[in-house]
């Protein structure tokens, strides 16, 4: 656990508000000042009370106006308790990565952060790791509650049992396996089930196809190394699985409506303070 500022004093801001990735967790609850970060191409305002999730490999860029300062919990994706499927989830790199939180939402979290901080900087008498997991797995919990309260209309319904199961394993079978197929027929394949209880599940669970969940993974590596590297266009098409990059270029235009090149433009342009 660290703050904004002392993560600032460390870190040179011209390195922050470059594109980087990072291979861990990072939790931040902004509590004073305001800036600006960008996650995925996305770029958004933060003030008091705005709460970011930062996932490993997302590309992520911050933009800190002198004053700003919040809470930051980093963690990796071993440390956590075992979670539910739906909870397993919530780090889902398709899902929202920053909330504004109400001022019900936003007193609970302090209170269970302040006994974080607490405990990770006490002395370890043997059991501080399993404290310090048990609290981060609360603190995930009322995040979960955030997205819940949200999303009542989605997230109150996610399937458990055998549909959670499938549905998580398919997101960890398609973070393995974006770049080498986009069939539904192989992911059903490799989980041994059949692509209507895969439909089924996805239905359920994210409100849209199999196939839309698989192409929108695609469609967030191409925007992450279109930004984050200056690989050619023809190298990214053959990095994730494309054989031509015509095609690559179709399906891009397709999934994020202007062309590659076009986006990488863009987002160049956005990248500046």
């Amino acid at each position: 656990m660290t703050t904004v500022r002392a993560l600032h004093a460390e870190v040179p801001p011209d390195l922050l508000a470059g594109p980087h990735r990072l291979a861990f967790h990072q939790i931040v609850l902004i509590t004073q000042g305001s800036g600006a970060y960008s996650v995925d191409s996305t770029r958004f305002r933060s003030s008091p009370g705005t709460l970011l999730w930062t996932r490993p490999n997302q590309v992520v860029q911050a933009f800190c106006d002198p004053g700003l300062d919040g809470d930051i919990i980093m963690f990796t994706e071993s440390f956590p308790l075992q979670m539910s499927p739906r909870m397993g989830m919530l780090d889902d790199v398709l899902r929202p990565s920053h909330w504004v939180l109400t001022d019900h939402e936003l007193p609970p979290l302090r209170r269970v952060l302040s006994l974080l901080q607490e405990e990770f900087e006490r002395p370890d008498r043997g059991l501080g790791e399993e404290l310090l997991k048990h609290l981060l797995a609360v603190v995930l919990l009322h995040v979960d509650q955030v997205c819940r309260h949200r999303h009542a209309d989605g997230e109150d319904g996610a399937p458990s049992g055998e549909a959670g199961e499938l549905f998580t394993r398919f997101r960890r079978e398609l973070d393995r396996s974006y770049s080498s197929t986009r069939l539904v027929e192989d992911y059903a394949d490799a989980l041994n089930c059949s692509p209507r209880a895969l439909a089924r599940a996805c239905r359920a669970f994210a409100g849209t196809s199999t196939k839309d969940l698989i192409d929108a993974r695609v469609a967030l590596e191409a925007r992450r190394l279109l930004v984050h590297t200056d690989l050619p266009i023809s190298a990214i098409a053959r990095q994730l699985g494309f054989s031509e990059v015509t095609n690559f270029g179709k399906f891009f235009t397709r999934r994020v409506d202007m062309t590659p090149g076009a986006f990488r433009r863009e987002a160049k342009a956005r990248s500046q303070p």
